[in-house]
């Protein structure tokens, strides 16, 4: 029964969940002259730079598409669910006043982030359609399970931020390991290059990286309208249960030692 107790929790406090990320997403730069715009100014410089920096080299590697939009469709995805995780992976510590004081259950505040990054990637993917069609994208009805792949994808990312929640607070270090390892992450998938570089008989293998499939499959429906075959789904899902099992697991196993530590 402890392993539904996580979704009935997330149930319970939906409102406070979707108001707070809403507020999280709205608030998180103000005070600055920008404000809410700094969540797309940030992504559009790093989009410039790697286009500078990589259209010459690559273009050869994607054939008929424009480099500027293969890289934003698996770009504004990754950030999103990176920013979730670190983000999700400091939610204890930066919530530590309400987990001594108030009895809600821990991962509420995880998932606050979760929403929040879903509610970002929602409007990155709206942008993406019209950029997609100005850069020679193929859409069609494929764009309406976008949607559902930003909400796949930031599942797995719930599921990693409920272990990294629990594991920085009582294992600080991590938190200056995911700083060191997450840039590197990012070079073990096709975001920045072609896929094309990778020899075909390896392409199987990148699938163990769990969210590939999510932004392959959200990259090819916005370049292609190419849907995900059965295969594609039945290994996203396999990866999120995982996850989802895990963190469910880590954070009722050190819950306790969570609380005590705050």
């Amino acid at each position: 029964m402890k392993k539904y107790l996580l979704f009935h929790n997330l149930y319970l406090y939906r409102r406070y969940i979707g108001l707070n990320a809403w507020n999280e997403l709205h608030l998180r730069y103000a005070g600055t002259g920008m404000g809410i715009f700094w969540n797309l100014i940030h992504p559009l410089c790093e989009i410039i730079i790697y286009t500078i920096v990589f259209s010459l080299l690559l273009s050869r590697g994607t054939p008929g598409q424009s480099y500027a939009l293969y890289l934003t469709s698996a770009l504004l995805p990754w950030r999103t669910f990176v920013d979730a995780i670190v983000q999700g992976g400091n939610a204890f510590s930066q919530n530590a006043t309400y987990l001594k004081r108030l009895a809600i259950p821990p991962e509420i505040f995880v998932a606050k982030v979760a929403v929040t990054s879903l509610l970002l990637l929602l409007v990155y993917l709206l942008l993406l359609l019209p950029l997609s069609a100005a850069f020679g994208g193929h859409l069609g009805w494929g764009v309406l399970l976008l949607p559902l792949l930003a909400l796949l994808l930031q599942g797995l990312g719930f599921g990693m931020e409920l272990v990294l929640a629990s594991l920085q607070m009582l294992f600080p270090d991590i938190r200056q390991i995911l700083q060191f390892l997450i840039p590197l992450w990012s070079w073990t998938m096709p975001i920045f290059y072609p896929d094309t570089v990778i020899p075909q008989a390896l392409h199987p293998f990148l699938y163990l990286n769990p969210p590939y499939g999510f932004l392959e499959a959200i990259r090819y429906i916005i370049l292609e309208n190419r849907i995900p075959g059965i295969q594609s789904w039945s290994i996203m899902a396999a990866w999120i249960i995982f996850f989802l099992w895990l963190g469910t697991s880590v954070n009722e196993n050190l819950q306790d030692d969570v609380r005590d530590v705050v």
